[in-house]
């Protein structure tokens, strides 16, 4: 992976605030310029996906925060604080590096740690090949966790003892907490083009009789190429948030698709069911690593596609299923 990487986080940490068209086009100049693809010979649809892809593991990273809404000219993308972010891991405590960055960031940080003591380690690494445009992992170490602190005081950036992924999680909505705030109607169900969520294989598909009282329809606006999102059950509805609509029906129907293998300590998530933002940054949090991708799972063919998050913790594991009326799957995870 070339410096390349780490010059959209540049780009969004020296504005601070970037309009979502701005970023787009940032994003896509920077990724033929990646992938040595000329701009008039783009495939469309496939930097679609790599955008997408890049904007939930900046979020899920802590690097940035992101707000969409129904008025396109309002979306923002904003350069999270810097921080150190301490990891929930065993042994000698170990913190990453998230939010805003600089090209001088790293080798600031790496003279402090210096200057704090010698035995502190400095660990750079690059995400998996496939995450395109994401900054690269940057990992401390220290012997006492008041070094950690010392290293933040210095650089005068905040540092929290305990670890966030600990936090987000409990900071988290439940499945439960989230659909009490909503408000269901038995308004009619709107007439545009729509397709509805099928929970054996995670997919929108064109809408058809079924026996479950419950159901998630997509719905997409006839002149503004936006989508709206509708829980409907016993013929009531709401509109609702895509990732916690999925996990509404799936916990609804006792569909079970979270997998954790609780000798490696990776979960596992359909890709078609990604999880609601701060629990997603939670896990990410957990290694600072972004998630990668399997293509399936011999437990369940019928999903295609998993993010594979590495070293969750099994309550970290277990309390992030809880929050969405999950059961965890135990099974291996031994991906090559």
């Amino acid at each position: 992976m070339s410096e390349t990487s780490e010059k959209l986080l540049y780009v969004i940490s020296a504005k601070k605030e970037v309009a979502w068209l701005s970023f787009k086009e940032t994003f896509d100049y920077l990724y033929n310029l990646e992938t040595g693809v000329r701009e008039e010979n783009t495939d469309k649809d496939g930097i679609k996906n790599k955008r997408l892809q890049a904007i939930r593991a900046l979020d899920s990273l802590g690097h940035c925060d992101f707000n969409f809404s129904d008025d396109s000219s309002k979306n923002k993308v904003y350069a999270a604080p810097p921080v150190l972010v301490r990891l929930p891991c065993a042994g000698f405590p170990q913190a990453i590096l998230a939010g805003a960055r600089s090209p001088n960031t790293i080798a600031q940080l790496s003279n402090t740690c210096q200057s704090v003591g010698h035995h502190i380690k400095l660990e750079v690494t690059a995400q998996a090949s496939e995450s395109v445009l994401i900054p690269k992992r940057v990992a401390v170490e220290a012997e006492d966790v008041r070094e950690l602190e010392a290293i933040c005081n210095s650089l005068k950036i905040p540092f929290m003892e305990t670890p966030s992924a600990w936090s987000l999680l409990h900071f988290a909505a439940s499945i439960d907490d989230y659909l009490a705030t909503l408000k269901s109607s038995n308004a009619p169900e709107l007439n545009w083009k729509r397709e509805t969520f099928e929970p054996n294989s995670l997919q929108f598909k064109p809408p058809k009789e079924t026996d479950t009282n419950i159901r998630l329809g997509r719905y997409n606006h006839p002149s503004r190429n936006t989508k709206s999102y509708y829980l409907w059950q016993d013929e009531r509805c709401t509109e609702i948030d895509l990732d916690w609509g999925r996990y509404a029906v799936l916990k609804a129907l006792r569909r079970n698709v979270l997998i954790y293998d609780k000798r490696t300590f990776h979960m596992a998530v359909p890709a078609s069911a990604n999880l609601p933002r701060l629990l997603e940054r939670a896990l990410t949090l957990c290694s600072g690593y972004a998630a990668t991708y399997v293509k399936k799972m011999p437990h369940d063919p019928q999903i295609q596609g998993f993010k594979l998050f590495s070293a969750i913790p099994p309550k970290i594991a277990e309390m992030t299923a809880a929050k969405l009326g999950q059961t965890l799957l135990q099974q291996s995870l031994n991906i090559t």
